[in-house]
C-alpha cells in the first residue's frame, strides 16, 4: 500500500512540476520575502535531526522472553543532493535510525545499531513566498548490529543488513536564496526480517551554488 502511494505521489508531483515549469519560467522561484531570482541548478547539503519509531514489536527480534520497547528514538539524517532544476532532484544520505532497545522480563535491557545510506530522487513543487512541498523515493541499505541471548533472555539474531524501498514527504521554506527551513516524515518497507521504520524530522538546506 505505501508502495503504491508513493508511487502516484512521486508521478503526480513530478508532472505537475513540469507542467508549472513554464509558469515559472524554468529559471525562476521565490523566496519568503516573494521576490524573484535566477535559480541556478547546483549541488546542495542538508541536515535533519528528529525521532524514529521501528516497529519490533512481535518480530523475529522479539521472544517469549523479551519484547520491544517501542518508545520514540533520537534519529537523524546528513545528505548531499544536486538540484537539476528547482522540480528535480537526486540524493545521497546517511541515515541514523537510533537504538532499538528490548525487554527481558526479568528487567534486562538490551539496544542495537539501527543505521544506513540512502540514495533518493526527489520531486518537488514550489508554491509562494518561499514555501515548497516535495516527495522522495528511492532505496535505502539498512544495517543492524547483532542481539545477543545473555542466557535465553533475548533472541539471539547475528549483525544484519537488508536494501529496502525508502519514501519521503516534506514542507520547506526558503527564508534566504540559498538556505531553507525542512519538515519531513521519511518511511522505509518492511523487507524479511527488518520491519518498517518512521523518521520524523526537521531540518536545514544550503544550496552551495545560487
Amino acid at each position: 500500500m505505501y508502495k503504491r502511494i508513493l508511487c502516484v505521489g512521486l508521478l503526480a508531483l513530478g508532472l505537475n512540476g513540469m507542467a508549472l515549469a513554464d509558469d515559472f519560467g524554468g529559471e525562476e522561484y521565490s523566496t519568503g520575502a516573494a521576490a524573484t531570482v535566477d535559480y541556478n541548478p547546483g549541488v546542495y547539503l542538508g541536515g535533519q535531526i528528529g525521532t524514529s519509531s521501528m516497529h519490533y514489536r512481535g518480530s523475529e527480534y522479539t521472544s517469549s522472553n523479551s519484547s520491544y520497547d517501542d518508545a520514540y528514538s533520537v534519529a537523524g539524517r546528513g545528505y548531499i543532493g544536486y538540484a537539476f532544476s528547482q522540480f528535480i532532484s537526486v540524493e545521497v544520505g546517511y541515515d541514523y535510525y537510533g537504538r532499538p532497545k528490548f525487554n527481558s522480563t526479568d528487567g534486562n535491557t538490551q539496544d542495537i545499531l539501527q543505521h544506513g545510506m540512502d540514495l533518493v530522487g526527489k520531486a518537488s513543487l514550489p508554491l509562494d513566498y518561499g514555501f515548497g512541498l516535495y516527495i522522495k523515493g528511492g532505496l535505502a541499505w539498512v544495517y543492524r548490529s547483532a542481539l545477543h541471548a545473555n542466557n535465553n533472555h533475548f533472541a539471539d539474531k547475528d549483525s544484519n543488513s537488508r536494501i529496502t524501498p525508502v519514501g519521503a514527504l516534506g514542507i520547506c521554506y526558503w527564508f534566504a536564496p540559498n538556505m531553507a527551513l525542512d519538515l519531513s516524515w521519511t518511511k522505509t518497507m518492511s523487507v524479511s526480517s527488518l520491519p518498517t521504520t518512521d523518521l520524523f524530522t526537521v531540518g536545514i538546506i544550503y544550496k552551495i551554488n545560487i
